[in-house]
């Protein structure tokens, strides 16, 4: 699953889009090494979102099966590892 749609499924972003430009500017980390929206995510891997107010660190503990994600069901495929505020 591409990163950019992974992040508007578990509700990080609002849009593909906005998940996109996040990518675009160097914002979505694995390591210590930005991605392309286009990434294919496998299951397991750490990411790191850098958002205009906070960094989110999170662990995608599986993929979703399909294109769409209740809210109640995301803790399924996202383990929220840190939220740090930035001031």
């Amino acid at each position: 699953m591409r990163v950019d749609l992974f992040l508007k499924l578990m509700g990080i972003t609002k849009t593909r889009m906005a998940a996109k430009r996040l990518c675009d500017g160097g914002w979505v980390l694995h390591g210590s090494n930005p991605l392309k929206p286009s990434f294919e995510l496998q299951g397991g891997e750490d990411l790191l979102v850098k958002l205009p107010m906070r960094e989110m660190m999170f662990r995608v503990a599986a993929l979703p099966p399909g294109k769409s994600v209740s809210k109640p069901d995301r803790a399924k495929f996202l383990e929220v590892l840190s939220i740090t505020e930035i001031q």
